[in-house]
């Protein structure tokens, strides 16, 4: 009871807010995936702000642009509460599955899935956490500031019955050890779960392409930026434009059996203003 009440407060204020700040603007559709493709997208929302950094003022753009990419899943870091509020009222084409990461129900970020519920089912779900007891909500190890999860979903396209595994994460943003660390949870549940399906790893990495946790990573599984064919070398971080030097830290890792074919940075501005402190990706592959 006392969720829903804070869900409708939010949603009642997020919808003020718009008000205020206006919801006329223009938002271009992205290029269409090529026929059979599978659009997948990590997108790190930022779950605090001010002013036109609020979620408050970005929630109608990021959901309107989001709503431009037609993906078929969607993998989305920072999600806290009022985030998943608002989504989940404007992406109506959308079901999603994730828990936040203090307590496993709604205290927290949620590292969520959103999918097109008319076009999959949804075969498995679940979210671990990313350390040394992966089952127990709010666990914590190897220097981890803050509590890290991922959330899975193993969906099948209910018109031709291809199968593939989506995993969202957010690592730690302090210590090198614990991505590392993390990482290799992410491997092992990976395997555990979604053994001989391909597989989609998308998310916020807070770490660079030379970082122990990337060569861990590219071990077992490919960066979609680098497999394919039309891909885009930018920086996906850039805390709202204010970087003199950005970088590299969100990425879709991809399993064998899966062939990318587009690698493309949302960096569209909404009414001149970015979306997030982050870019996001989209990636279509074929299964």
């Amino acid at each position: 009871m006392y969720v829903t009440l804070v869900r409708k407060w939010m949603s009642l204020m997020l919808c003020l807010t718009a008000l205020l700040y206006g919801n006329t603007f223009t938002v271009e559709p992205a290029e269409p995936a090529a026929e059979g493709a599978v659009r997948v997208v990590t997108f790190n929302l930022r779950c605090t702000g001010v002013g036109k950094t609020s979620v408050a003022y970005r929630a109608p753009r990021m959901a309107a642009q989001l709503q431009a990419t037609d993906a078929d899943s969607m993998g989305f870091q920072e999600a806290n509460l009022r985030w998943m509020t608002y989504l989940q009222e404007q992406l109506t084409d959308y079901d999603y599955v994730g828990v936040a990461r203090e307590n496993g129900r709604n205290l927290g970020e949620f590292s969520p899935i959103f999918y097109k519920k008319d076009k999959y089912t949804l075969r498995d779900s679940g979210t671990f956490w990313l350390s040394k007891t992966p089952d127990k909500p709010g666990s914590k190890d190897w220097g981890s500031q803050n509590v890290r999860i991922c959330t899975w979903a193993i969906l099948e396209n209910k018109e031709n019955g291809k199968v593939y595994a989506h995993f969202n994460t957010h690592l730690d943003h302090i210590s090198g050890t614990a991505r590392e660390m993390q990482m290799q949870v992410l491997l092992e549940k990976i395997g555990e779960y979604a053994a001989g399906l391909p597989v989609v790893l998308t998310g916020d990495f807070n770490d660079d392409c030379a970082s122990a946790m990337y060569q861990k990573a590219t071990a077992v599984l490919h960066d979609a930026r680098i497999l394919a064919p039309v891909t885009e070398d930018k920086a996906t971080f850039h805390n709202y434009g204010g970087m003199v030097l950005m970088d590299k830290i969100d990425f879709v890792f991809v399993s064998e059996g899966i062939t990318p074919l587009v690698y493309h940075v949302i960096d569209d501005k909404v009414d001149g203003e970015y979306l997030s402190d982050h870019y996001g990706i989209y990636v279509d592959l074929t299964l």
